[in-house]
């Protein structure tokens, strides 16, 4: 029997609980790994709208809306009306979500470390292209 799934499964809960170790070990403890993803988005990019995040995430608007609304509760990032089109909405980082990107940046070193220890560069890439051929699969 194949588990490969249930492998990818496990590997993601364990990635998850180690960003949130970290996290915590950072006194980062109202933010979740979930979040990352919008969070790194806005720190690659000043602003962004929501349907620019959530192609960049890939995940729904709704989803993306929901962390978003989340995080402004939380006083990371603020939003404003698109003034090129009234119907979207521009979300930005505040000062509070700017001081998260070092953080951030540390954490995702630490996990390519421990995800790629004792993992040569030929094998990291065959891994990579696998996963997108595995992932290309579903759409």
């Amino acid at each position: 029997m194949d588990n490969t799934i249930n492998l990818m499964s496990r590997i993601n809960e364990r990635a998850n609980s180690f960003i949130s170790d970290e996290l915590n070990r950072h006194g980062v403890k109202d933010v979740s790994p979930s979040h990352g993803a919008v969070l790194m988005s806005l720190f690659r990019k000043d602003q962004l709208t929501m349907s620019e995040i959530a192609e960049l995430v890939n995940r729904d608007r709704s989803t993306v809306t929901t962390s978003v609304n989340k995080l402004m509760d939380l006083g990371y990032l603020d939003t404003m009306k698109n003034s090129l089109d009234s119907r979207s909405t521009i979300v930005f980082l505040t000062k509070k979500g700017k001081e998260l990107e070092p953080v951030f940046y540390q954490i995702s070193q630490s996990l390519i470390t421990v995800v790629y220890k004792n993992i040569g560069a030929e094998e990291r890439k065959i891994f990579r292209d696998i996963l997108q051929k595995i992932f290309a699969n579903f759409s």
